[in-house]
């Protein structure tokens, strides 16, 4: 099953893939797509992942998802600071975002729920305010000159995302549930942002050139960091830690995805190497089709 709704997903980034080059979309196509996905469609996803259904005490594990969060980004920059200190700084800035930062929004959320229920939307959904804090805190500093912090701490409280989590807990703890028509509504904007995220990421991935895609020892090796250490490294601290809890799993399966999209659009407004950002970010996501599904398996033991 876990197989099957994973290779569903991706047969719609095929969608995308296609449609962007029979030019049914451009590029104003897929920003105004990505724009109503980050904007509308994933916060809405986040306030009705917050199911009724789902008992208050596993509340206790959202506070753990975030520690395992913040300790999953911390090891990942100890981690680049050691294997990438040698290459040129344009490089180094590049391999360590995409070491740090995985896919863990648009890819992350579609998958985490195909594969943990509604459970794994609330689970990722924390594990996602920690990634967009690390983002607009270490990333900018780490891609920018210094001179464009003036809204980072805008962008890190009252983004779209962590507005629709404290509406969706808000919502989640009430003793009382919303009217069935609102509820309604807000789940088919939810519905939405899977089949649009994906075909905005199938769509970008034909708009990338191919000229030298595959070539450049950078390029594979931080496309083995990102798909296959990281995730590695994160599955043995929990083995041997004894974490095994499905908070620790959603966790380690949102490593274990493709380098984050948005690493090619903070690479050209940083100036830093988009040539480099573009090719792993193409073949993270493209391995992702074999890698996701068997680090499924090894991950949550199906």
């Amino acid at each position: 099953m876990t197989l099957s709704r994973v290779v569903s997903i991706f047969l719609l980034l095929v969608v995308g893939f296609v449609a962007q080059k029979r030019k049914i979309l451009d590029a104003n196509g897929i920003n105004s797509i990505s724009s109503l996905v980050l904007r509308i469609f994933l916060p809405f996803t986040i306030i009705s992942s917050f199911d009724k259904s789902i008992s208050l005490s596993t509340a206790g594990n959202l506070l753990k998802v975030a520690i395992f969060a913040i300790g999953v980004h911390v090891l990942a920059i100890f981690i680049s600071k050691l294997a990438y200190s040698r290459f040129p700084d344009a490089k180094r800035k590049i391999l360590t975002y995409i070491t740090v930062f995985s896919n863990c929004g648009f890819m992350g959320f579609p998958v985490a729920e195909s594969v943990f229920g509604k459970i794994g939307l609330m689970y990722a959904s924390i594990y996602v305010m920690v990634f967009n804090i690390f983002v607009w805190t270490y990333g900018i500093a780490l891609l920018s000159t210094g001179k464009e912090k003036r809204n980072i701490w805008y962008s890190v409280l009252l983004n779209p995302g962590n507005i629709a989590f404290a509406i969706g807990f808000t919502l989640w703890i009430l003793p009382f549930e919303i009217p069935e028509t609102l509820n309604y509504a807000v789940l088919l904007l939810g519905n939405c942002t899977t089949p649009l995220s994906m075909i905005v990421v199938g769509a970008t991935l034909a708009n990338l050139g191919i000229k030298g895609l595959l070539s450049g020892t950078e390029v594979w090796i931080g496309s083995i960091m990102r798909l296959f250490i990281m995730p590695a490294l994160v599955l043995l601290l929990f083995i041997l830690t004894g974490i095994r809890s499905d908070a620790a799993k959603v966790a380690n399966f949102l490593v274990a995805m493709p380098a984050a999209a948005q690493t090619v659009i903070f690479a050209e407004r940083y100036d830093a190497d988009v040539a480099l950002a573009s090719r792993i970010v193409f073949i993270t996501t493209v391995l992702s089709a074999i890698t996701i599904p068997l680090a499924s398996g090894i991950i949550t033991g199906r």
